[in-house]
């Protein structure tokens, strides 16, 4: 039974969402200012596999995070259905409406239109006029594609039953040369088949310039991460995504995170805490070192918190090291500063080195930015490929799935890395498509140097 206090209907401040809540279980609906469409229900055992920390704060709001995760979302509560709002809760085929619910879905909640050199209101006129009175689905789908190349964000996406158009073909840095080096049946860097081939190859390619060092090498988390002995005194630890750690089928065979609420929770749960094993696990390994390299030029995303969980394993004292704030009516809500804790298991807090490139993207990006700000890292590589603001998915009348940027994370001294990437402090020569595992194995080998050099200074 869910308390009753956190009965009724409630709007998020920010992230598009209304949240209806009774004694049998909740409704999570998208919603703009003229339409609501039905995203997800859930039973009274689900809310609470959905949410926790609830609390009810001073100015009467419901605050809460998704189960597990770090992000506190909050909501003012509603005297009822607001008039002007169509609800679906049912599929409309009907393309006008959907197209309507598109438009304003971007508009309201979009946090990057000048960054990314769009212009939406004139993008939406120019589409209804060529949708003309009665337009099919196809040409619906044809325009929201047109629509969203513009932004050229990785994050923009539209999915229909059959068919899912993408804001980026191709997203930056040089995919099918990754492909060819590691014989990756997909450009998807987060597909867990990706994961399987760079692994199977890593010792042979990325490490086989330290194959006389290298020791102690392991795989774990069905092969995600991987650690050992890079080089007398210097300590190695790869991540190629940030989920899919747990041993179970879910996290093995996942090629994304879920997205029903009642579903993220669980697996969240279960791979963080498989990951935190794992970095007990490597941390007692790696210990001995005196310096340590983080690689995370392959990586995927997933969790910001898998990244969060590394990170206080790398401090001392609590540090702050980032905000986010997400759109919300003509500009945004209220920052979120995130603090880091010292994690309670083993640490490592000598020199770390941190290799990034344009194939580090979304929740390694977000991991990069935290550790910009620790005392002990420095960031080696090229820029990160620039979408750290998470998916905010969003559901049309239609049943067809959007997902558009609403967040915007920043630096401690406000500095936003959406487009541009996350910099490193030490530049490194952009991978190319020519020899991208030498380019791989000579951004390795310097990093290998410094760590070196610090060690014997």
């Amino acid at each position: 039974m869910i308390p009753p206090q956190w009965h009724g209907l409630w709007r998020s401040l920010g992230y598009n969402r209304i949240l209806e809540i009774g004694d049998d279980g909740y409704a999570v609906y998208t919603a703009t200012s003229g339409h609501v469409c039905l995203s997800e229900r859930g039973s009274a055992p689900q809310f609470v596999e959905a949410f926790d920390r609830l609390e009810i704060d001073a100015q009467g709001r419901l605050t809460l995070c998704h189960a597990h995760d770090l992000t506190r979302y909050q909501f003012e509560r509603l005297p009822g259905w607001e008039r002007n709002w169509r609800v679906y809760r049912a599929p409309c085929e009907d393309p006008l409406p959907n197209f309507t619910a598109f438009c304003d879905a971007f508009l309201e909640n979009y946090a990057f239109f000048c960054l990314r050199g769009a212009d939406w209101p004139a993008l939406c006129a120019a589409a209804r006029l060529r949708l003309g009175p009665s337009p099919s689905a196809a040409l619906l789908l044809d325009v929201f594609q047109d629509m969203i190349t513009p932004f050229g964000d990785l994050h923009v996406y539209v999915a229909a039953p059959g068919r899912k158009i993408r804001s980026v073909q191709v997203a930056h840095g040089p995919r099918e040369a990754l492909r060819a080096a590691f014989d990756l049946p997909t450009l998807q860097l987060s597909a867990r088949s990706t994961t399987e081939g760079i692994a199977a190859r890593m010792r042979a390619t990325l490490l086989k310039d330290f194959a006389n060092t290298l020791d102690q090498f392991r795989l774990a988390g069905n092969e995600v991460v991987c650690w050992g002995t890079l080089c007398p005194g210097v300590g190695y630890l790869s991540l190629l995504r940030m989920f899919g750690f747990a041993a179970n089928e879910a996290a093995r065979h996942a090629d994304d995170l879920p997205h029903r609420l009642w579903e993220v929770g669980p697996f969240m749960a279960a791979d963080m805490s498989a990951f935190d094993k794992i970095l007990d696990e490597a941390m007692t390994d790696l210990s001995k070192h005196k310096a340590l390299i983080v690689d995370v030029r392959l990586n995927a995303g997933g969790f910001d918190r898998a990244g969060m969980l590394l990170c206080e394993r790398l401090i001392d004292s609590p540090l702050a090291v980032y905000r986010k704030k997400a759109r919300w009516r003509q500009g945004f809500n209220d920052p979120q500063t995130l603090t880091l804790t010292p994690s309670r298991g083993t640490r490592f807090l000598k020199p770390v080195f941190l290799l990034t490139s344009s194939f580090t993207q979304s929740a390694g990006e977000v991991f990069a930015l935290a550790m910009s700000a620790l005392p002990t890292v420095r960031i080696l590589g090229e820029p990160t490929q620039g979408i750290l603001s998470d998916n905010l998915f969003h559901l049309l009348p239609s049943g067809w799935e959007v997902s558009l940027s609403n967040e915007v994370y920043e630096s401690l001294d406000g500095r936003c890395y959406e487009a541009v990437g996350v910099p490193p402090n030490v530049g490194l020569p952009a991978l190319g498509a020519r020899d991208l595992v030498s380019d791989l194995r000579a951004g390795l080998k310097v990093a290998a140097n410094l760590a070196s050099c610090q060690i014997t200074r």
